[in-house]
């Protein structure tokens, strides 16, 4: 942990290092060289009027932990204590005695409250601007103290920024409300904030005895008592860090290709057969999700009419595409500004830092069409196996998901409609507020405005009702990320179930899916779609009950932490806990009990498709 004493942690109560240490400086220099973004975060996002570039994205900053909930009055105390005690904890392994160390963890909870203040004080104004194109000029006199342009200008050092150039700034009132914390602020916080931001994301990958304190407050927050084992941990940090590389070489084709006698009797092998039958789900669950937006009365007509204009000319392109892998020094290239250095561990968080930066930078500049596919699949701070693409309009599905046991072509219909159905239509419905702010941007008539936030806001008095009272505060105080997402898993369900009976007619009748443009009698009978198949015991079941018995299973098959912790998930994960899912889609999707001759309820909540 030499770097901390590098960029002048006053905990070593050098006075005359704090007198001289100067934020600013260190801030800027942090963000370059590691990635740490406490205040404010810099990313590369689309714009949201055509023709949806790329362009330097503001937003609020980290925290220790993972929802401003933990920063409230009534915030769990178990998690809290948790934090307290891996600050410092620390601040012990670094050589301060037992009693600063104390000061020291409180100090760094109640300066990040302080921050959490700030920034709940800003959105008070539900009218305020959001997600403005400013230019850096005017957000310096807005935010004098956040040193945003020297920032940017570390960050992409082969971009020409300067006071001209605009950015996207997700909450203008958000920078303006922490640039008056920081220059209110003594020097002794800032300094601890930010040197902890840099240690905090340091410690996974230290010496044991830092492992360890990442470890047991990871075990307060999620209720396990049990540590992961090296070798998996090793393995995620090989994903984590290079996707790319780890995708390309599980999508490069085998050198043999061994197949059933029944797949090559129908010329079709696995991933042939699964790309075939998801194509056709697709276009059957997109022609779905358009004909439940014509009976969402709750959005404006022209709102309705743009986002089905957008699903009408979406694209699917599955995992990387067959260009890239056979061009062979195409993943090399990708790769080269990648340095690793193998004697300290924890040093290569700053090589990949750096070389995430840098793919953030070209993405400033000009890109072929197969670059912005690699980019959109991989630049991403968590790459997802199914992704929606907003500068493409394009629904990215990895390769390694479909040659998957999770999904495959001779499963019956309903289980894949289920399963990879339901997470298809998820990234859509997930990316519908992101279609309604493209709407807002490039409308004319003001009066067709439709605010993006109603349409992620379920009735939650309608959802919760018949539950405790206790259930309604808890669902009243989630976050809007978290609302979001209950609304996203209702409706996506909802809109998957239907699906399912309109392709199911489609195969009985022989008839097209609209907008495949696949020769559906051929591409019916080579899949097996006609025949129905069935393992012996599920024979019994007929399509909507498969659909209910898979779809509720998910909610079924979760891991079991060694304490309580449905109560938090939805502030960890922004995902309300399962057994609550469970309750909620079994109420509020009528079409499932009705496919096992169960009670439904008859009224429907608003704001679900």
């Amino acid at each position: 942990m030499v770097s901390t004493k590098t960029y002048g942690w006053q905990a070593f109560r050098d006075s005359n290092r704090l007198q001289s240490w100067e934020y600013k400086r260190v801030l800027v220099v942090l963000q370059a060289k590691h990635g740490i973004f406490p205040y404010y975060r810099v990313t590369v996002e689309n714009v949201f009027s055509n023709p949806h570039d790329y362009v330097i994205t503001l937003d609020e900053g980290e925290l220790g932990l993972p929802d401003k909930y933990f920063y409230g009055h009534d915030a769990d105390e178990e998690v809290v204590r948790g934090y307290k005690l891996l600050l410092r904890d620390f601040a012990i392994n670094m050589g301060i005695v037992s009693r600063e160390a104390d000061l020291f963890a409180d100090d760094i909870f109640h300066y990040e409250r302080r921050i959490v203040n700030h920034i709940e004080d800003a959105k008070a104004d539900a009218n305020r601007p959001i997600n403005k194109l400013v230019r850096l000029a005017d957000l310096k006199i807005q935010a004098p103290s956040l040193p945003i342009l020297e920032s940017l200008q570390a960050i992409f050092p082969k971009t020409k920024i300067t006071e001209d150039t605009e950015v996207l700034v997700r909450d203008p009132e958000v920078m303006h409300a922490l640039s008056v914390l920081l220059s209110s602020s003594d020097k002794k916080p800032i300094n601890n904030f930010i040197i902890w931001s840099l240690a905090r994301k340091m410690l996974p990958h230290l010496s044991k005895e830092y492992r360890t304190l990442a470890e047991n407050f990871d075990h307060a927050l999620y209720g396990r008592t049990a540590s992961y084992p090296r070798w998996l941990i090793c393995s995620k940090v090989v994903r984590d860090w290079l996707p790319f590389a780890v995708d390309a070489l599980q999508q490069q084709p085998p050198r043999q290709q061994f197949e059933t006698m029944t797949s090559k009797s129908r010329g079709l092998n696995k991933t042939q057969g699964n790309e075939e039958l998801l194509k056709l789900m697709f276009f059957s669950l997109r022609n779905q999700l358009k004909d439940s937006l014509e009976q969402a009365k709750w959005l404006e007509p022209a709102a309705r009419q743009f986002i089905q204009k957008k699903l009408n000319e979406m694209r699917l392109q599955f995992g990387i595409p067959d260009e890239v892998l056979q061009q062979p020094h195409y993943l090399a290239q990708y790769y080269n500004e990648l340095i690793l250095n193998n004697v300290f561990f924890v040093e290569h968080l700053e090589w990949i830092w750096t070389f995430r930066r840098s793919q953030m930078e070209k993405k400033l500049g000009q890109l072929a069409i197969l670059d912005v596919i690699v980019s959109e699949m991989y630049t991403r701070d968590n790459p997802q196996a199914i992704a929606y693409s907003n500068k493409l309009n394009m629904l990215l599905v990895s390769k390694v998901l479909i040659s998957s046991k999770y999904y495959d072509y001779r499963y019956p219909v309903a289980v894949n409609f289920a399963r990879i159905g339901t997470d298809i239509l998820e990234a859509l419905i997930d990316n519908f507020s992101t279609f309604l702010l493209q709407f807002n941007t490039q409308s004319t008539d003001i009066s067709d405005a439709a605010p993006e936030i109603r349409y992620a806001q379920p009735d939650v008095n309608c959802l919760a009702a018949g539950q405790p009272p206790r259930l309604v505060h808890e669902l009243n105080e989630l976050s809007s990320n978290a609302l979001k997402s209950f609304h996203v898993t209702l409706s996506a369900a909802r809109t998957a179930a239907r699906a399912l009976s309109s392709f199911v007619n489609a195969i009985d009748a022989g008839s097209a899916i609209q907008g495949s443009g696949i020769d559906q009698a051929y591409t019916y009978e080579a899949l097996g779609l006609t025949r129905r198949l069935r393992i012996p015991g599920l024979r019994s079941f007929n399509e909507n009950e498969l659909f209910t018995l898979s779809y509720m299973q998910q909610h079924c098959s979760t891991t079991i932490a060694d304490k309580d912790y449905a109560r938090i998930k939805p502030l960890v994960e922004s995902q309300l806990a399962e057994s609550y899912l469970f309750n909620a889609t079994w109420q509020h999707i009528q079409f499932l009990p009705r496919s096992t001759n169960c009670a439904a309820a008859e009224a429907s909540c608003s704001n679900l498709l």
